[in-house]
């Protein structure tokens, strides 16, 4: 166990330096933003659909049995998320998951609540809202790493493609609420820090709960379902221009096939 927390720890530090250093240093090439983030969006996509219908579900029926409660903590997870997210917006205006917007056309778009006006949000807002989604990100890495490394590898890759693209979106809309870039560093900071305690949180069941890790593996797949089909796959599917939802097809393509063939390699355990 302390092997596999290092190694989480030190993939969940490495996916918030990531996303904090590339959303500072990438803040004002919008038009390599503008070209690569569908990509990678895309990319993130395939690699965590798979990773929770091919790795974690199999793994979590393995250990729990393909029974009702594996199935109810799957759908559990979604519908929980999603109404965090809503009861989240509702009250403070903001969403969890900012939206990329146009970036080649130097403006950020950032969801609100119905009715409630545009400039509403406030830094706090969004930084809380960042670090809910930070926690949620940090136990559904360290629950990969407890069912094995390599997926946990690939799980930290994936949430770091979704991860950076939208600290960027975080760090604009700071930015453009009229804070400073060295506070707005120090904000982007601190909305990374609640991952190392889902790390901590999986850690304890797992010491703690003989077997208690097991019942978070449907949880994490419902995460990882949750982000792939209800924040990215509406970003991407706005693209119309053939060109680009082929590339799209592709970059998704590839994300699932790396991680079906690192599970195929071995032997369906990754």
């Amino acid at each position: 166990m302390s092997l596999v927390l290092i190694e989480a720890v030190v993939a969940v530090v490495g996916v918030q330096a990531a996303a904090v250093g590339g959303a500072f240093l990438l803040r004002s090439r919008e038009r390599l933003l503008a070209r690569y983030l569908p990509h990678l969006l895309s990319l993130a996509v395939g690699v965590l659909l798979t990773t929770a219908l091919v790795d974690l579900m199999p793994e979590a029926i393995e250990q729990l049995g393909n029974r009702q409660l594996t199935w109810l903590l799957l759908t559990g997870s979604i519908l929980a998320l999603f109404a965090v997210e809503r009861i989240f917006s509702a009250l403070t205006g903001s969403t969890t998951e900012p939206e990329v917007g146009e970036l080649g056309m130097g403006t950020h778009v950032h969801r609100h609540a119905p009715g409630r006006a545009e400039h509403s949000a406030k830094p706090m807002n969004l930084v809380l809202a960042a670090m809910l989604h930070s926690f949620v990100d940090g136990t559904a890495m360290a629950t990969a790493f407890v069912a094995s490394p390599k997926i946990g590898w690939l799980t930290a890759v994936a949430i770091a493609l979704h991860e950076i693209p939208h600290r960027i979106g975080d760090f604009a809309v700071l930015i453009h609420l009229r804070q400073t870039s060295r506070r707005a560093l120090q904000l982007a900071v601190l909305a990374g820090v609640p991952s190392l305690l889902g790390v901590v949180l999986v850690m304890l069941v797992g010491t703690n709960h003989s077997g208690g890790v097991a019942y978070l593996l449907p949880v994490s797949a419902g995460s990882f379902l949750y982000i792939a089909t209800a924040n990215l796959l509406p970003e991407i599917q706005q693209e119309c221009r053939v060109s680009r939802v082929v590339w799209q097809l592709l970059w998704l393509g590839i994300g699932a096939g790396v991680v079906a063939l690192v599970v195929g390699l071995s032997g369906g355990k990754a």
